[in-house]
């Protein structure tokens, strides 16, 4: 267990979750590169690019990452720029040449000045590094122009008019209206061709602002022409980004079960109409990688996504991003009863009664909400679109619903709760107080019953030796006499003490029984009363179980119509679906069509450019057509093109001079001048100062160099760019190929 616990501490994620992929993790970018192809070309093509995409899309990674590295390349310097409108930040074009300035210096360019308070269109014409290197200004983020200047009356009034008027003679290349009595009149020398097109500018921002750079088209016209919307991932993009990721960490069908968590639709294979959110991928890999990791940074395993489940991993981090934007509120709750009110916001507001995503639009109500609006739109949660916002993702749907539905129900039960404490206080309070009055008369009744029977024993005792002295008054000494006691008769003789004293016994047993009579009377007077108690309170009970029965019945009545209404939903979704599914097939087959056909002219321009290049490579001229020259023994070199005609426009073949140059110590320093990429300026007086330098003589389409020794050479080829090669000559009469487009760097 320890050594697992060292090992995951030596690990890190391969995934970087909400953070953009930087130039510098170029090799860890994977699943775009259709779409870096794509517009490296327009940027290579065009004087401005715009690229808009919705949030989380990757806009930022796919520059860095994926479009960055090629332009460097072909001999470009991308700056990236995002521009700041903080009140204390300096002005908009001064933020531009501080980038250009630090960058020049970052990869070492020698420049013969930096931007200082020229313009910027002056600048790109004048410096001789932007001779051969194309500088290209990539605005990042650049919907900010829109929403932070514009409410910054600083920027708004005075620094966007001068901004857009820099922009526009650059893209446009207009000659600044400062500058033009200069330029055209041509009253002072100009050192440079300002004539043509030097930077190129792109744009990059989220799409809802597009129809605000619509608003600015007549100032720059070209906005309208290079455009690059991009798109979310889709399935087989996300399973690249996966398995190239993690590489041999992870098996096929763990990665196809990964890619199968951004689909609500069980069993949906088909990836090719998968959307899946960049944003969300990189959160949900991360979390994976982090419990990877921690159990011993071993492969991603079934039993660990088992452990992990799809909702697992999105409610955890669906919860992380909620509370975060609840904890942003600047609201007072009580302890013990704090909600988390932007959780029920996107719950009530961003999801239908059915849960599906849906747009909302905020108002004055939701002001107090804002910072925790503005968390989850940082953690790419929830998209907004002027003053509209809705979720980014359908897969959090089902979550969010879920939530929902609990909260409804506890928020039901409560009231419920309260409802029936209240209806019972209703009829209990009544109740309580019919029961203190009952319990006050029986009370009474039970006081008034025992002064009833004290006085009723009283006066029978009373009554006993009264009827006594009376029965022995009235019947003469010994006189016998029949009693009837109890039903049963009995002879007494009178004034006889035997027969007295069971006289007295046979009087007490029917005052006893008496007694038992009255007594047994209030018991089931009281047993009455109970049950005429028992008897309200279960008619009480029946009524609110009917009133219950009635509320379940118009439940289930609305339960019937929604299921109803859903299934109308399903089968119009699924209607909806076969649609697409048949138009994507459709254009499926065109596709694979036309990328058929292109491969085929792939390999036929592959077997042409080969053709060329073998047949440049191997045929020998006869030596008679090359008088002066002993073609026999002298080094041959041959050269060609890999790329169009903008190399060498104009330049026939035998025009070209092309030295070589032994490499020795007195030839340092001339070798390394040579070693760049000069637009015409070759400096060749020097390159004839080379110890031993020779110039190529040119015969059918071949240099020949006599009289060279075996060693290493540098071949300076001076046509555009100055290109050079270095070889190794090993007998002195080897026929050499190279080609003379300028090396990739």
């Amino acid at each position: 267990m320890q050594a697992s616990t060292e090992n995951s501490q030596t690990i890190t994620s391969s995934f970087l979750g909400l953070q953009s992929y930087t130039e510098a993790q170029a090799g860890r970018f994977f699943g775009r590169d259709a779409e870096t192809d794509a517009l490296t070309s327009l940027v290579e093509l065009n004087t401005l690019t715009i690229v808009f995409g919705r949030s989380g899309t990757g806009k930022t990674s796919l520059l860095n990452a994926g479009v960055f590295p090629k332009l460097r390349k072909s001999f470009c310097l991308p700056f990236r720029i995002r521009l700041e409108f903080n009140d204390n930040s300096p002005d908009l074009v001064t933020q531009i040449k501080k980038v250009l300035k630090e960058e020049i210096d970052k990869y070492g360019f020698k420049v013969d000045s930096y931007p200082t308070t020229e313009t910027l269109w002056e600048y790109f014409h004048k410096e001789p590094l932007w001779k051969t290197v194309t500088p290209i200004i990539v605005f990042d983020q650049f919907e900010e122009i829109f929403t932070l200047a514009k409410s910054n009356p600083r920027f708004a009034s005075i620094e966007l008019p001068v901004f857009w008027e820099e922009l526009s003679n650059l893209i446009e290349n207009n000659i600044p209206e400062k500058l033009k009595e200069k330029f055209l009149n041509q009253k002072e020398k100009i050192e440079f061709n300002y004539k043509k097109q030097k930077a190129k500018i792109v744009f990059s921002f989220r799409e809802e602002y597009l129809p605000e750079f619509e608003t600015i088209a007549a100032k720059i016209p070209s906005l309208k022409y290079s455009r690059f919307r991009l798109l979310p991932m889709n399935g087989n993009q996300a399973y690249e980004v996966i398995t190239k990721t993690w590489k041999e960490n992870i098996n096929p069908s763990e990665a196809k079960h990964i890619v199968s968590y951004f689909t609500n639709e069980p069993g949906f294979d088909d990836y090719s109409l998968l959307t899946v959110e960049p944003s969300l991928l990189s959160q949900v890999c991360a979390y994976i990688d982090k419990e990877r990791i921690e159990s011993g940074g071993g492969k991603v395993s079934a039993e660990l996504l088992n452990k992990y489940p799809k909702e697992t991993i999105l409610r955890s981090i669906y919860n992380e991003a909620v509370t975060s934007a609840n904890n942003s509120l600047h609201i007072d709750q009580k302890p013990g009863a704090a909600r988390n009110l932007v959780k029920e916001f996107v719950e009530e507001k961003l999801i239908t009664s059915e849960g599906y995503r849906i747009k909302y639009n905020l108002g004055v109500n939701d002001e107090l909400l804002k910072p925790g609006i503005a968390v989850l739109t940082a953690k790419y949660f929830i998209r907004e679109d002027d003053n509209a916002v809705e979720l980014t993702h359908d897969v959090l749907a089902p979550i969010i619903k879920i939530d929902r539905e609990k909260r409804r129900k506890e928020i039901e039960r409560i009231a419920y709760r309260k409802k029936v404490i209240k209806r019972a206080l209703i009829w209990v309070i009544p109740l309580l107080l019919i029961a203190g009055g009952v319990f006050a008369i029986f009370s009474y009744k039970s006081r008034q019953a025992q002064l009833a029977l004290e006085k009723f024993e009283y006066a029978m005792k009373f009554k006993k030796d009264s009827l006594l002295q009376e029965f022995l008054g009235t019947h003469p000494q010994g006189e016998k006499v029949i009693i009837n006691a109890n039903g049963k008769e009995s002879t007494v003789y009178v004034k006889d003490k035997a027969s007295l004293d069971s006289l007295k016994k046979q009087i007490e047993g029917l005052i006893k029984d008496t007694l038992a009579k009255h007594l047994r009377i209030d018991s089931l007077l009281s047993e009455i009363e109970k049950l005429k108690l028992e008897k309200q309170l279960l008619q009480d009970s029946l009524s609110k179980k009917t009133a219950d029965i009635k509320i379940l019945i118009r439940d289930t009545t609305l339960l019937r119509e929604t299921i109803q209404i859903d299934k109308v939903i399903i089968s119009n979704k699924t209607r909806d679906y076969n649609d697409l599914k048949k138009k994507y097939d459709d254009l499926k087959l065109a596709y694979d069509s036309l990328f058929s056909k292109y491969k085929d002219l792939l390999k036929k321009e592959e077997t042409i450019r080969k053709d060329i290049a073998d047949s440049i490579r191997h045929v020998q001229y006869p030596p008679s057509p090359c008088p002066n020259i002993d073609t026999k023994n002298s080094l041959q070199l041959a050269i060609y093109y890999t790329k169009n005609e903008k190399y060498h426009p104009g330049v026939t073949p035998e025009k070209i001079n092309i030295y070589l140059i032994p490499y020795n110590e007195s030839n340092t320093a001339i070798i390394k001048k040579a070693k760049t990429y000069d637009y015409y300026n070759f400096n060749e007086p020097e390159l004839q100062k080379a110890k031993d330098s020779k110039v190529g003589m040119y015969c059918n389409g071949t240099y020949y160099f006599s009289n060279v020794t075996p060693g290493r050479y540098l071949v300076k080829v001076c046509t555009l760019y100055g290109s050079y090669k270095e070889i190794r000559v090993e007998k002195g009469n080897e026929r050499v190929v190279i080609d003379a487009v300028p090396p990739i760097r």
